[in-house]
């Protein structure tokens, strides 16, 4: 232990004493300076809309109330109405839309048929018969994707394209002569060609029986109206009596219906039931979505017409959040949201908001300091002819290696403390702080509240993880090339490539395949979907979406084995390479 220790102490030394150090420290207390003229937060996401109550008096609060309850009310039985018409019809409510498009099919075939037997008078009335069919199409179809509260048929988007093109291809088709005289069999075998080198009819049957794939259990939709249904009756009927009596005490007295104290207590009733109504809309949608979309893979639901942006991760995430807040009798504007980048947590911006998003934005070149200072562990001692030197010193090689591992974490975690200081001082300086229960979301199952400074741990904790496997892939490079400017450059061009990579792609599903972003723990505690601008700057290089297929488990797993495969190329390599 002594040996490491001197080992340690004199890469540390070596590091802090170096000439790119003075360089790093520059560009690093630089951008820290830039962070607050970056900072300009978007207000926070609420998940339910925001309810308006006039708050004049404690009566026109009431009033207001009820017209809001009526609305939700609607809402909510609508939208029952909807999954019970889904429980009927589970197995024959797309047998219709399915139907008409296997007649128009066959039709499509006769009108081939009777062309080729020159039969005119046959072709014009399969002709009418054609259009009348694909009204009827775009009819139900039309009806199904406007009625639904979410878009039930799986099909393609350009299935409505392909309805109206036949259909305005079949209207404009001549019938007869201006002069009633025959059109001769040359004209409709014309347009059975045109008919069929356009297609419309064939891709509208393949687009229509997708939807047979289309299955979900009836058993659990009713069990979703059933648990919704009923609950927190007993809540909602002690919140109406505590509001009745305390508009029969104001309705006596004028003055106690303007008090301040009566109208704050009468309109925090109401957001209680209010909110709480909206949670179970919201829960009620999202159950029978997730029922509905459960076996597919996002990849696949991402084709069609709703689906375009569709993560169920984000939707059980979602649902975990709603069902905290209803099982807890609270509403989400009393806790804070979990950090998101440029994101206010609150309805006002926090310290904690700003130190957020400086360690985010710092983050970029933390990991770079890391990766260059990693990358010199052991090329710059063959670069400088220093490493013979270090061999013959009575130290094992696993214990020199370790010692430079270890001095790159530390200088890494040092970089990362004055940074979480600096933006402490400014962010309560500018913004002020408080102390804030913060809504987490692990895993997108299980929803839970921590001190705003908690959760700002475990987002510090997340952040030298990344940064570790970012020292060991420096280092593993290291020990590889014997150059350090080719161990530099390389290492640096890793890093790179994933920034421009994850920048550019904004978030698409195939850089799960990217082991560099499988890095971010912290997205997996609830965070990555309260984003409000993605897409629109430079919130792009923080944005890490999770993808349904993924789980933090998967994450970890990912990184335990690349810290093992690193740590085994690092040791194996050095220990065995011929300093010579």
């Amino acid at each position: 232990m002594f040996k490491i220790s001197k080992l340690f102490k004199g890469e540390i030394k070596k590091i802090f004493f170096g000439p790119s150090m003075i360089i790093m420290a520059g560009i690093f207390l630089l951008a820290l300076s830039l962070c607050p003229a970056l900072f300009s937060p978007t207000d926070r996401k609420i998940t339910s809309p925001q309810i308006e109550l006039n708050t004049t008096n404690v009566s026109e609060t009431y009033s207001s109330f009820l017209s809001n309850k009526d609305y939700i009310q609607n809402e909510l039985t609508s939208t029952k109405s909807e999954i019970n018409t889904l429980i009927d019809y589970n197995d024959n409510f797309k047998g219709n839309l399915i139907g008409l498009s296997d007649d128009l099919y066959s039709l499509r075939l006769e009108f081939a048929s009777a062309t080729n037997l020159d039969n005119e008078i046959e072709c014009y009335k399969i002709h009418q018969q054609m259009i009348e069919k694909v009204k009827e199409i775009k009819v139900l179809y039309t009806s199904y994707m406007n009625d639904y509260f979410i878009p039930l048929l799986l099909v393609d988007e350009e299935l409505d394209f392909d309805i109206i093109t036949e259909l305005d291809l079949l209207n404009n088709i001549l019938t007869e002569n201006p002069d009633g005289t025959s059109l001769g069999s040359m004209f409709y075998n014309n347009i059975n060609l045109t008919l069929t080198q356009n297609g419309n009819v064939s891709r509208i049957k393949d687009y229509l029986s997708k939807i047979n794939s289309l299955t979900y259990s009836s058993e659990n939709l009713a069990e979703y109206l059933e648990k919704y249904s009923n609950l927190k009756t007993d809540y909602f009927s002690s919140i109406e009596t505590e509001m009745q009596n305390l508009l029969k005490i104001c309705e006596q007295d004028p003055q106690e219906s303007a008090s301040k104290n009566n109208i704050n207590s009468m309109k925090n009733l109401a957001l209680k039931y209010l909110y709480s109504q909206n949670y179970i809309l919201i829960s009620i949608k999202d159950s029978a979505l997730l029922e509905i979309s459960s076996n597919y893979k996002d990849g696949e639901l991402s084709k069609y017409i709703g689906f375009e942006n569709f993560n169920s991760y984000e939707l059980k995430e979602e649902l975990t959040k709603t069902n905290y807040y209803l099982d807890n009798n609270i509403i989400e504007t009393n806790v804070a949201n979990a950090f998101m980048y440029n994101t206010n947590s609150q309805d006002k911006t926090n310290a904690f908001d700003y130190m957020f998003f400086s360690l985010e934005t710092i983050s970029i070149f933390i990991v770079a300091f890391t990766v260059i200072i990693g990358a010199g562990m052991v090329a710059k001692e063959y670069s400088d002819g220093t490493m013979k030197l270090l061999a013959i010193r009575p130290y094992s090689r696993s214990k020199i290696i370790l010692s430079k591992i270890l001095a790159t974490l530390f200088v890494s975690f040092i970089f990362v403390l004055i940074a979480v200081v600096m933006s402490t001082i400014i962010g309560i300086i500018i913004y002020g702080i408080s102390f804030p229960s913060m809504l987490l979301v692990f895993n997108a199952s299980y929803a839970f509240t921590v001190p705003v400074w908690v959760a700002f741990l475990i987002y510090i904790v997340c952040l030298m993880i990344k940064i570790s496997v970012y020292a060991l892939l420096s280092i593993a490079i290291s020990t590889i090339f014997k150059s350090y400017i080719v161990s530099v450059c390389v290492s640096l061009g890793i890093y790179l490539l994933n920034i421009i990579l994850t920048f550019v792609s904004s978030g698409a599903s195939w850089l799960k395949f990217n082991p560099f972003a499988n890095l971010d723990l912290f997205k997996y505690f609830g965070g990555s979907f309260i984003v409000n601008n993605v897409g629109n700057n430079i919130t792009n290089l923080f944005y890490s979406p999770v993808f349904a297929d993924t789980s933090i488990w998967l994450t970890v797993s990912v990184i335990v084995v690349s810290c093992i495969v690193l740590n085994l190329v690092i040791f194996s390599i050095f220990k065995n390479r011929d300093i010579t």
